[in-house]
């Protein structure tokens, strides 16, 4: 994001979201194999992670006084959006169901052609 000239606010959340929703594929799904992408459309960015885990996330209302579950309640108030649906995995070999979460910052990047 810094090679897009992204605003320094944009790059946190971006390092904050993507640290969370690491840390969910490590703790919630039996294969910690995923991917990563960032996908620059117009000023925004997409930020996306593909886990193999069919397993939607679920964002409550925290419980203030416990000590996890907040993340994705709180990434989900920072961003301009989020969401995460299910997704087809295919292999050489098989098919089965994954799922994206996602998130944006929009505005994050200079318009194309800006100085």
């Amino acid at each position: 994001m810094s090679d897009w000239r992204a605003s320094r606010e944009a790059v946190e959340l971006a390092r904050l979201g993507v640290s969370e929703l690491l840390a969910n594929v490590a703790k919630h799904t039996a294969s910690r194999r995923c991917g990563l992408r960032l996908v620059r459309v117009g000023a925004d960015v997409v930020v996306q992670v593909f886990d193999e885990s069919k397993q939607l996330p679920v964002v409550r209302t925290p419980d203030w006084c416990s000590e996890d579950g907040r993340g994705l309640w709180l990434l989900r108030e920072m961003a301009d959006g989020f969401g995460y649906m299910p997704i087809p995995l295919v292999t050489d070999t098989s098919y089965r169901l994954g799922k994206v979460v996602w998130f944006s910052c929009w505005g994050a990047l200079p318009e194309a052609g800006a100085a």
